[in-house]
């Protein structure tokens, strides 16, 4: 095997082209040190866009990865892959061909069918709602309905994990530590809500607070990065955590997707601890 250090990849897609980008993403994850230029094709669907693909590929050789649903566009894709060599795969086939031996029906051939408005659909775009009313600490006394509670000082991804974990479904809410005011726990509802405490690593935080400094042209509130002073926030925060039992994640270097796995994976668990009480 030829070792490649430079990769381009044509993501080609009948629809968004969210569900083949997202499945490269996690594919590109194993080779942390090979350089990636994408081609994103989307909405292809007939040979005006195949002949613009083509003309890419001969000036960009690489790897094509597709989803293309329309029997005539797939042909004609395929054809001009095998015709140059192209490595190339289309993603859903083997998943679509378990579920049609499974099921025993045949797929329904619909371009963008994933994203149609089912009731699944509603209700992410109802949690991403929720966390956007919920973020920071907003209507914190209102929590009957949400599914998790995520705490944590300043900068620690409450916000973008909130939304991803709203994306997913989960109707999440965050609230920010703040040096000197306690944590509300009398606003809770009494039902018992899953929490889960986030924490980093000082020094890693005072440079993220730095640089978010730095983004605002903020200069009015040193003691945001002050070492000694985030090293306190940390430290509080965990006891925090400690008193009232709350499982903890260490955000340090760890992408959005991986601490939304974790919290998923610890509510889960939570959940099935209840049904066994």
């Amino acid at each position: 095997m030829v070792k490649k250090n430079d990769l381009h990849l044509h993501l080609i897609s009948d629809s968004t082209g969210e569900t083949v980008h997202q499945f490269a993403r996690a594919g590109l994850a194993q080779f942390p040190d090979t350089n990636i230029t994408e081609h994103i094709w989307t909405l292809v669907r007939n040979k005006a866009h195949i002949d613009a693909i083509e003309r890419n590929l001969e000036k960009n050789p690489g790897v094509v990865l597709f989803s293309v649903v329309n029997k005539e566009v797939r042909e004609m894709l395929e054809t001009l892959c095998k015709r140059r060599g192209i490595p190339n795969l289309s993603i859903l086939d083997s998943v679509v061909e378990l579920f049609t031996n499974v099921l025993g029906v045949e797929q329904s051939l619909r371009s963008g069918a994933q994203h149609k408005l089912d009731t699944a659909y509603f209700k992410r775009m109802a949690a991403v709602e929720y966390a956007v009313v919920h973020d920071d600490g907003l209507n914190i006394e209102r929590l009957d309905d949400a599914d998790m509670l995520l705490v944590g000082v300043s900068r620690t991804s409450k916000t973008p994990t909130s939304m991803y974990l709203g994306h997913r479904g989960f109707k999440v809410a965050n609230y920010a530590l703040v040096p000197g005011i306690p944590f509300p726990i009398d606003k809770l509802p009494e039902k018992n809500i899953f929490i889960v405490g986030l924490t980093t690593d000082p020094k890693r935080l005072m440079q993220v607070r730095k640089t978010r400094l730095q983004h605002l042209s903020n200069s009015s509130n040193p003691n945001y990065a002050d070492l000694d002073i985030v090293t306190n926030e940390v430290r509080d925060a965990r006891k925090l955590f400690s008193k009232h039992g709350w499982p903890v994640i260490d955000v340090s270097r760890r992408s959005v997707e991986e601490i939304a796995a974790s919290i998923i994976y610890l509510y889960r668990q939570w959940l099935d601890q209840k049904d066994n009480v």
